[in-house]
């Protein structure tokens, strides 16, 4: 199926089209040759020539309203056939992750609901920046689709200076879930509250640790602003990838930490580790007789997310058909249960209500990255 031609590129509107001639017949001429008058009947040359010009005038106005019809429906037919090919679903991670288990499970779906493969495509690195990049500058076809966590739109951009920027270069098509962050701590720690763990760590400043999966992800954001919020000193200790994070926590290296549910769920359950509080508005139907960190600390919530985006420009048609077919596999049961065993929530969040949750992102982790001395500085201007 052929790409279709960019708007501004269309040849009737970047081309003058002529005048339709007075003397054709039926509609092509009928505007122009209707305001005339029989020769004989009170015309005369200047009445015409004033038509003439009026016409003139108008028709640019006449046509681009036509092309814009004609090329608006060019667009929803084509978008109705697609896709015909292999759609790619861009990774910014590498396989095996959470972010990676709930593309392949949504570009499963995909492929059985639309009779094409959505096909996986991992381009990890620089902390999702190479990905990202990746599926910012792709053609902008309806082939090529970016799926992630919001930290390489939210906190990325505030952490270095970037080639491209997400939230203009990305557009949103939809979220498809919702995790909150588990504060956790080792079993040995006596505390079994987030209100005692907070007066445990006032009393003890810099005698805390907490394990952190790479720097500037969610399990370094989030103590770093209950740190600053509740004026507590703790220790990072920076890991190179999630695994070696959680042992740390089970082993007792560390004694508390604060990131993804999905990460920690299974220890959770088995006691290994003890779930203090979550990081989400509501308590987590998971494990309802957990209080939010918000009964302790009003107004701290912090979630993460997963959701879809295209690269700027993809026809409207295309992705708001792709934001329901998305929603619809949120809807579906065994998604549903899946992620729930991982601790993950499923939401059938519109591309509007994507954007909304983008900007409100953006001001929290300016928020936490501050906090964590990671905010990137401003360069004058």
């Amino acid at each position: 199926m052929p790409v279709p031609t960019p708007v501004e590129s269309t040849p009737c509107l970047n081309q003058r089209s002529p005048l339709p001639d007075a003397g054709l017949g039926g509609e092509a001429g009928n505007g122009h040759a209707a305001l005339r008058q029989p020769s004989g009947v009170g015309s005369s040359m200047t009445g015409a020539s004033t038509v003439d010009r009026t016409m003139n005038a108008r028709w640019p106005a006449f046509a681009f309203i036509l092309c814009a019809l004609v090329t608006f429906g060019n667009l929803a037919s084509w978008a109705q056939d697609w896709p015909s090919r292999p759609v790619k679903v861009v990774v910014p991670y590498g396989p095996g992750g959470i972010t990676d288990v709930i593309a392949r499970l949504f570009a499963d779906r995909l492929g059985k609901a639309y009779g094409q493969p959505f096909v996986i495509e991992n381009r990890g690195g620089a902390g999702g920046a190479i990905g990202t990049e990746h599926a910012a500058r792709s053609p902008n076809d309806g082939y090529t689709i970016y799926f992630a966590g919001g930290a390489p739109i939210t906190i990325l951009p505030q952490m270095q200076r970037l080639t491209f920027d997400p939230t203009k270069d990305l557009a949103p098509v939809g979220m498809v879930t919702v995790n909150g962050m588990a504060l956790t701590v080792h079993p040995d720690l006596p505390v079994h509250s987030a209100r005692e763990f907070i007066a445990y760590v006032r009393e003890r400043p810099g005698q805390i640790n907490y394990s952190v999966g790479g720097i500037g992800t969610l399990s370094h954001l989030a103590p770093a602003l209950l740190s600053a919020r509740e004026g507590l000193s703790m220790v990072a200790v920076p890991y190179q990838s999630m695994p070696p994070t959680i042992t740390a926590l089970l082993s007792g290296t560390v004694q508390m930490f604060f990131g993804n549910i999905s990460d920690v769920v299974e220890p959770i359950r088995s006691g290994k580790v003890r779930l203090l509080a979550m990081s989400t508005e509501q308590r987590s139907p998971e494990f309802p007789d957990v209080p939010t960190l918000a009964e302790t600390v009003p107004g701290f919530t912090m979630t993460g997310w997963h959701a879809a985006f295209a690269p700027a420009g993809t026809p409207r048609p295309i992705i708001e058909h792709l934001s329901k077919a998305l929603a619809e596999v949120s809807r579906d049961p065994t998604v549903v249960k899946t992620l729930a065993n991982l601790g993950i929530d499923t939401v059938s969040g519109t591309a509007d209500e994507l954007a909304q949750a983008i900007q409100s992102d953006i001001s929290l982790f300016k928020a936490a990255l501050d906090a964590a001395g990671l905010l990137r500085k401003q360069s004058a201007r």
